[in-house]
């Protein structure tokens, strides 16, 4: 009896170790599969509902014009996506490669090797593998064996959480035919022509691609795999959009507005530094004009001073020649007369003086 209950309690034990182990595998199982990021990146783009496989392929479902699907869920070989066989034509536009570029007015952008770069305004990223790494915001790592690991972030703000939905195990990759990816890049000089949406294509059925009808490695396109256009109006802005073209454009755009800046303020440069030259030059031929002047104005100041002068010595050799004159005047004939005759006394006197000193001297 011993016995019996010591081997049922160590089976016990066993299952509960059994099961402690395996719930984190079926934990991370189910969270992959709960997330809907393990086969595909499922999210929805201006009312297109999109999923993208790792490899750059996608499929896609209408909810306004696709079948009703809580019918058609329970069916057999049922058809609710375009892979699946879901005729969406008269909401598709082809290239010339046979490749869908548009469905109603949401752009969809390829890589030079046929994968989707863009689809609206979510941008996806490829690792060296060739396997989608980055989808928006979202981050998606692989193991060594580049099979899905986890992920990180979300792709954007409408598409934050994964919402698991019924049709979405029927999301299928294309068909041999229908296949645009390639290993060389064919679409390297291509750009696509792209048409306004406004009514629905007619006759719009599915081409066989180009990549399918290539011969060896050679792939050639062809207008007739391009829909027809109906009298629609072109869409201008029909550049590359992907994240790197994006910014080498933004770039261009930052370097061309620099360009245009300094192209812009150069001649205003030039200009003031032709008008400062021309001002300089002004400044210089007035300045000779001032000096003339001034030296014009120190001349006619130095003549002034000069004549002031002239016109202060003249007086004063009037004065001179008055008093000479005056003096000449008092030497008139009577004085020197009278000059004389003193003169003519004063030699008498002495003459009279040494004859009475003779005369004593005798005695």
């Amino acid at each position: 009896m011993k016995k019996i209950i010591y081997l049922f309690t160590a089976l016990l034990f066993t299952s509960i170790a059994v099961k402690a182990e395996n719930e984190p595998l079926l934990e991370s199982a189910n969270h992959s599969r709960l997330n809907g990021y393990d086969n595909s990146f499922i999210f929805v783009e201006q009312g297109i509902e999109f999923s993208i496989f790792p490899d750059g392929q996608f499929d896609f479902y209408l909810p306004n014009y696709g079948p009703n699907v809580n019918v058609s869920i329970g069916s057999p070989n049922v058809n609710i996506s375009f892979n699946s066989g879901y005729d969406y034509g008269a909401y598709v536009q082809y290239d010339e490669y046979g490749a869908i570029i548009q469905i109603e007015n949401v752009p969809i952008f390829y890589d030079y090797y046929g994968r989707i770069n863009q689809i609206g305004h979510v941008f996806v990223n490829y690792n060296h593998h060739g396997y989608v790494s980055r989808l928006g915001g979202l981050h998606v790592y692989y193991n060594g064996h580049n099979t899905f690991s986890h992920f990180r972030g979300f792709i954007n703000i409408h598409n934050r959480h994964y919402v698991r939905r019924p049709w979405h195990s029927h999301y299928r990759i294309p068909t041999h035919h229908y296949r645009v990816v390639y290993n060389k890049p064919y679409r390297k000089h291509y750009k696509a022509v792209r048409y306004k949406y406004n009514k629905p294509y007619a006759n719009n059925s599915r081409r066989r691609t180009a990549v399918a009808n290539r011969r060896g490695h050679s792939i050639e396109r062809n207008r007739n795999y391009a829909s027809r256009n109906d009298g629609r109006q072109r869409i201008t802005d029909n550049s590359s959009r992907d994240r790197n073209a994006s910014r080498a454009t933004s770039t261009r755009s930052r370097s061309e507005n620099n360009g245009n800046a300094t192209r812009n303020t150069t001649p205003r440069r030039t200009t003031e530094a032709r008008s400062n030259t021309k001002n300089s030059r002004d400044s210089k031929a007035k300045t000779p004009n001032r000096t003339q002047r001034n030296e014009r104005v120190s001349t006619s100041k130095r003549t002034e001073t000069k004549s002031s002068r002239t016109k202060r010595s003249a007086p004063t050799a009037r004065t001179q020649e008055r008093s000479s004159r005056s003096k000449g005047e008092m030497r008139s004939p009577s004085a020197r007369k009278k000059t004389q005759e003193r003169s003519s006394k004063s030699r008498e006197r002495s003459s009279s003086s040494k004859r009475s000193e003779r005369k004593t001297g005798r005695v």
